[in-house]
Formats: structure tokens, C-alpha cells, sequence
């Protein structure tokens, strides 16, 4: 009996053993499972962020895919992949390259586009005037001469002995002044009654004298004369002065001479103030900046007020107008008490090819479309006008229904984004080829110096299945999506959305395709920036805006700047009333022999 009791007891020990060691393991279990759990909790944690990792990387990577492509078209085409990403147009290319000559312009005969036009005949010629244009030398600048200027006249100073009339001190002493006397003295009283006599001071030798000077440019020296102005006692008058020298403005010494020198050194050879006033001093002419400015200022200011509004009135009379804006940097303040600030400002620009005049206008630097509307196109004859897309001009568009202008798109504009696509995907080339065919369209009816009629006619056989075609390829590319980048579609839309205005030119043969005319009159005012850095107020910005605007009108009528300005300044000077004749298109230089009876 004892010993089954123990046997029992034996087994209870066991199974309790067993019991412990089922539980231990199932801790053990558990402890495992939590463990596994919290691994697992983490793993998903770990897991939503890598794949959130993931997905920015996978943007990163669609953000880098166009660049990836410049990358390879870099490689092919031998360019930095920098200036790639850049898109640098044609810098980009070596000037030996053949996608170098391609987007200056050539076209190439065997391009499949071209041939299935049917256009043959037309790209001959046009190879055999590029080969023309190719075989002639280049132009070379002229070396700047050093030329030797003639003997330079100091500019006389004043001295007691100048002041000191020797010639009549017996006449002095005795307060006798005749007309010998005030000859010789240097007086000139035309002006005044025969009676009129010479008031002596006694506090002043040789009687109430003063000098006045006036600054002329001559033989390439500047000369400073002095006038000897007397005061004399008029019977029944008050006192009056002797005659003055005649000159533009009263009381500025500028005369029309040095007018040109100052206007054609800023605006013509694009020179600064201070460049001009160290030419001055290789002049013995010492005159002071600020003087200078203001004297010029005011000069400018006359020609701009009495001129500006005959321009205006004569571009209102063209039916087709070229309008652009470019960029002017203005030094100005709002008020005396706050500190100058540096500002970019704007100058719009109206070019009329039938009158060969533009009118660069700035009104506090606006870019409003107020501006044109107001003075250019309300209450005149212009029809269409071409212009980029910038919003201003959609605005003139929109706002003149009434008056029937319509704008015109500019196709080197479309061109130039189509140049930027071309980098990045080399499946536009045939785009661009196609408008280089219809600038080369252009030269040629140029070159048959045809009517606006015969042009018209001209555009409708070869310009105008061209255009349909690039806007049917165009389409094609915009339905296709995915397929083109961004780069292409960008060029696509700018097109295409102004489709109605690029096709604007069929329809009249005096419209032209492109704003490169007014563009490029611009230039004179992008190398001043350079030079000149800032107008110093809105007030010099809207004289230098016009007179950019007398310089381009004269290279436009191939007239002289200097010999115009000097020439109609006289004109001013003697009184002539402004009106077209001052005008670069309808100018004519005064002969000499009308200068001789004018005085």
C-alpha cells in the first residue's frame, strides 16, 4: 500500500513537472509571440515608410527622367549637360556643329517634309541664295583709328584785364558810350531804341556789363564764346539789357553744336555721362555733371513735348504697327524724406513701317495697357498690330473690338520655344525646318522686291500649305500626350493657342511675320544699360525713351543723327514752328543757303 502511494506520488510529480514545463513553454510561447508581434508592428511601421521613401523617389526619379533624356541628347549632340538643363538655345551647339547652322536658320533639301510639299522649285533657290550668302566674306569691324585732333582752344577764364575795356578808357571816364564805342566794347543793343544809353556804375568800370557764354562743338573741339551784355537807361522805360546771344532754350548755354556732340556720344555711341564729361576734359571743358545733366535734360524735355505729339498723330495714320516693350532700370524715391530705391521700369514701343517711324514711349514705366490703347490706337487707322502673348497686348486686342485691330502673332517668337524642344527631343527638327522655309519664303519676295499685292499671292502658293502643315503636325503632337515631354508640349501650346494670330499674315501681304524690326531696335537701349546702369528719375527715363526714338526713326529714313539733331535744334532756335518736316521721314537738311538768309 506504501508503495503504491509513492508510485503515485512519483507520477503526480511527473505530470506536475510536465505541467511546469507546458506552462514555461507556453510563457516562453507567449514572450515569443509578443516579440513577434512587436517585430511584426514594427516591420509595417518600417515598411509604410520605406515604401513612402519609395514613392519620393519614384518622383524624384519622373522629375529627373526629362533630364536624364537632356543628359543623353547631351551626349549625342557633344554639349554641356549644364547649359542642356539650361536650355541655352544655340549657345549650346559649336559654332562647327551641324545643329548650329540648323537653327540659324538652313534648311535642309532632302528632308522628306519638305519634298512631299511639293516645294522643290523653292528650295532650290533658297539653297543657291544660302550658298551666296555662305561663300561672301564676313564683315569685319573697322579698327578704331587714332586720329590726331587739331590744336584744342583753352576755354577762356575771365581776368581783371579781360574785364578792363583799354580800348575806350578816355570814352569811360568821360560816361561817353557810342555806338563805335559799344562796338568796340563788344555790346550789341539792336535790340533797343537808338537812344537808349549805357548805365554807368560807379562801382563798376566800363559801365553796368556783364558776360554771357555759350558752349559750341566745333572741328571737334568745344568752344566757349562770351558775350559782353550791357544795361542801359531807356527814355520812358525801365532799364533794359542788351541783346542776348540766341540760343535753344533762355538762360541755357547749350547751343545746337554741342547738343550733337552730347546726343550723338550718349545715344548713338551708347556712352555715359561720365565718359562724356572726360571727353570734355581732354577739351579743356570743365563743366559740372550735375549742370550738364540738367542742361541736357532741358533741351531733351523741348524736343520730346513739341515732337512726340506730330509722331504720334503720323503713326496713327499706318494700318499696321509693330509694339514691343523693353526693360529701363529708374533711380527714383517716393518722397524727399525716403531713400532712393532702384526699380525696373518699362518702355513701350510702337514701330510703323509704312511711316518709318517708332515712338518708344514711357509713362512712369507703366506696363499697363492703358497706355497704347490711349495714345497710339484710339482715334487712329491702324487694323492689326503684331505682337508677342504677353497679356498687355491680349488686353489692347480684347478692349479695342470695337475699333477692328487685331493682333498678329510673331512667328520667330514660335520658332524660339520649337528651338528649345529641339534640345530636348530631336523629333521636332522637321518643325523648325518647315518655318525656316517660310522665313526663307519671306527673302524671297524681298529679294523680287514685290508689292504688298504680288506678296499676298506670293504667301498663298508657297507660305500657306506650309502653315497648315505645321499646324496639323502640331495637332498631332498635342493628341499624342505622354509620348512628347513637357518641353515640346510647351512649344506646342504657344502655338496652338494662338493659332488664329500666327495664321494673320495669309490674309494681308503688308503684314509681316515676325516683330524682329522693332526688336531690334532695342538694342542701342540694352548696350546703354550696360554702360549707363539706371536713368536717375522718371523724368530723364521719358526723355531718354524719346530720343531712342529720333535715333531709330533716323536710321530707319537712313538720316544723319548727329546732322539731325544739330539741324532741327537750329530750326527751334529761330523760332520755326515744329511740324512733319521736322520729322525723320518727311526731313530735309536745311542748304546753306537757307541758313545764310535765315541770318
Amino acid at each position: 500500500m506504501e508503495e503504491n502511494k509513492t508510485i503515485a506520488e512519483e507520477e503526480r510529480q511527473k505530470y506536475l513537472d510536465e505541467i511546469n514545463c507546458l506552462k514555461e513553454a507556453l510563457c516562453e510561447s507567449s514572450r515569443r509571440n509578443e516579440e513577434y508581434e512587436e517585430g511584426k508592428r514594427k516591420d509595417a511601421i518600417r515598411i509604410v515608410n520605406l515604401e513612402s521613401q519609395l514613392s519620393e523617389r519614384n518622383k524624384k526619379l519622373e522629375e529627373c527622367s526629362e533630364y536624364m533624356k537632356l543628359a543623353n541628347d547631351a551626349a549625342e549632340a557633344n554639349v554641356d549637360i549644364t547649359d542642356v538643363v539650361k536650355v541655352m538655345r544655340r549657345r549650346i551647339f559649336g559654332t562647327n556643329s551641324d545643329a548650329s547652322r540648323f537653327l540659324n536658320g538652313e534648311i535642309d533639301p532632302n528632308n522628306p517634309y519638305l519634298k512631299d510639299m511639293g516645294l522643290e522649285e523653292m528650295i532650290k533657290s533658297v539653297m543657291r541664295r544660302t550658298s551666296a550668302i555662305l561663300s561672301e566674306n564676313k564683315m569685319h569691324n573697322n579698327n578704331e583709328g587714332n586720329s590726331k585732333g587739331s590744336k584744342v582752344v583753352k576755354m577762356p577764364k575771365l581776368t581783371a584785364k579781360d574785364k578792363s575795356v583799354n580800348a575806350v578808357t578816355n570814352a569811360n571816364k568821360r560816361g561817353i558810350y557810342t555806338a563805335t564805342v559799344l562796338k568796340k566794347m563788344g555790346i550789341d543793343y539792336s535790340n533797343l531804341p537808338d537812344n537808349a544809353k549805357l548805365i554807368k556804375r560807379k562801382d563798376k568800370d566800363g559801365g553796368d556789363t556783364w558776360y554771357v557764354r555759350t558752349f559750341e562743338y566745333v572741328d571737334a573741339q568745344v568752344v566757349c564764346n562770351e558775350y559782353k551784355v550791357g544795361r542801359f537807361n531807356v527814355p520812358g522805360s525801365d532799364p533794359q539789357s542788351g541783346k542776348h546771344p540766341d540760343t535753344i532754350i533762355k538762360g541755357n548755354p547749350v547751343m545746337p553744336s554741342f547738343a550733337r556732340f552730347y546726343l550723338f556720344s550718349k545715344f548713338f555711341l551708347n556712352l555715359s555721362e561720365n565718359r562724356i564729361l572726360e571727353a570734355l576734359k581732354t577739351m579743356y571743358t570743365k563743366i559740372p555733371q550735375a549742370t550738364l545733366n540738367y542742361w541736357m535734360h532741358q533741351i531733351m524735355e523741348m524736343m520730346r513735348t513739341r515732337m512726340e505729339p506730330v509722331m504720334l498723330e503720323a503713326i496713327k495714320k499706318s494700318r499696321f504697327t509693330h509694339n514691343d516693350e523693353t526693360r529701363i532700370r529708374i533711380r527714383s524715391r517716393k518722397s524727399k524724406t525716403e531713400s532712393f530705391k532702384y526699380h525696373t521700369e518699362y518702355i513701350q514701343a510702337v514701330l510703323s513701317p509704312e511711316q518709318k517711324l517708332v515712338v518708344m514711349l514711357y509713362d512712369e514705366g507703366t506696363r499697363s495697357h492703358e497706355l497704347q490703347e490711349e495714345k497710339v490706337f484710339k482715334g487712329s487707322s491702324i487694323k492689326y498690330f503684331i505682337a508677342d502673348r504677353a497679356k498687355l497686348y491680349e488686353t489692347i486686342e480684347n478692349d479695342l473690338v470695337e475699333y477692328h485691330v487685331e493682333r498678329t502673332a510673331c512667328w520667330f517668337h514660335g520658332r524660339h520655344y520649337l528651338v528649345d524642344a529641339f534640345i530636348v527631343d530631336k523629333r521636332v527638327k522637321h518643325l523648325i525646318q518647315m518655318i525656316n522655309l517660310l522665313f526663307e519664303i519671306e527673302r524671297q519676295s524681298v529679294d523680287r522686291k514685290h508689292t504688298p499685292e504680288q506678296r499676298f499671292i506670293f504667301r498663298l502658293k508657297y507660305s500657306r500649305p506650309i502653315v497648315l502643315r505645321i499646324m496639323n503636325e502640331l495637332e498631332k503632337i498635342r493628341l499624342s500626350g505622354n509620348e512628347y515631354g513637357e518641353m515640346v508640349h510647351r512649344a506646342v501650346n504657344y502655338i496652338l493657342d494662338d493659332k488664329k494670330a500666327f495664321m494673320k499674315f495669309l490674309q494681308d501681304g503688308q503684314i509681316e511675320m515676325h516683330n524682329n524690326a522693332i526688336e531690334r531696335m532695342f538694342r542701342h537701349i540694352a548696350i546703354g544699360r550696360r554702360n549707363w546702369l539706371h536713368s536717375g528719375s522718371h523724368f530723364a527715363a521719358s526723355n531718354i525713351g524719346f530720343m531712342y526714338s529720333l535715333l531709330e526713326s533716323c536710321k530707319l529714313n537712313g538720316v544723319d543723327f548727329g546732322e539731325y539733331v544739330e539741324d532741327i535744334l537750329t530750326r527751334m532756335m529761330n523760332g520755326q514752328e515744329v511740324n512733319e518736316s521736322f520729322l525723320p521721314n518727311h526731313y530735309a537738311p536745311t542748304s546753306k543757303k537757307q541758313e545764310t538768309a535765315a541770318a
